[in-house]
């Protein structure tokens, strides 16, 4: 079996799979929002990526 892309141990089920990068995660290693599922990695990338949008869209309007 393949290793877990976030703790690169072996997967063994019950696992997930991320909606943006589809690898296959423990259910553990994974973050469900809004009804989606994402690796931790994917995860840190989106929360992330919206802090910077919403410091853009405040940098614009003041």
């Amino acid at each position: 079996m393949p290793d877990c892309s976030v703790c690169g141990k072996p997967l063994s089920p019950p696992t997930v799979k991320c909606n943006k990068c589809h690898s296959e995660v423990h259910r553990g290693c994974s973050k469900k929002t809004l009804g989606q599922v994402y690796c931790r990695n994917c995860f840190k990338q989106g929360k992330k990526l919206s802090r910077y949008e919403k410091m853009a869209q405040r940098d614009t309007w003041a």
